[in-house]
């Protein structure tokens, strides 16, 4: 371990071993009984880690207890979830939020946009028409 990165595990995580990282743990170990300017690093996030806990005051158990008892009375209150289909719960990903009005407008304009019936004229051209007429005996 490089010692910028032992300096960012003692900032990051503190000076209480416990709290590092399992995979970086005996490494930072090592390097902390190898080095002594990473044992003064220690030394200091040590004494941080003290006056930051005794700077907290100590929570009021009533103050705990009634903070409890209002969460779980609040949570009871909740309604269940809704148990959806199976099928809604397939397509959830695949239909976000305002999907059914943004389909329903593409389909309406591809059924506006679609061509409509041919007129007769189009549809018995002149040519058709001539042909019909020299082929009648």
């Amino acid at each position: 371990m490089k010692p910028g990165r032992f300096i960012r595990l003692l900032d990051t995580h503190g000076a209480d071993p416990a709290r590092w990282p399992e995979a970086e743990r005996a490494a930072a170990l090592a390097l902390l009984e190898r080095s002594a300017e990473m044992r003064a690093a220690h030394d200091a996030a040590a004494a941080l880690d003290a006056a930051l806990r005794d700077s907290l005051p100590e929570p009021d158990p009533a103050a705990l207890a009634r903070m409890r008892g209002r969460l779980a009375r609040a949570m009871a209150r909740e309604p269940l979830p809704r148990a959806e289909p199976a099928l809604l719960r397939w397509l959830r990903p695949f239909a976000p939020f305002g999907a059914g009005a943004l389909v329903t407008l593409m389909l309406c304009g591809v059924w506006l946009s679609r061509p409509g019936i041919p007129e007769p004229d189009e549809f018995l051209g002149a040519p058709r028409l001539m042909a019909m007429m020299e082929a009648r005996p």
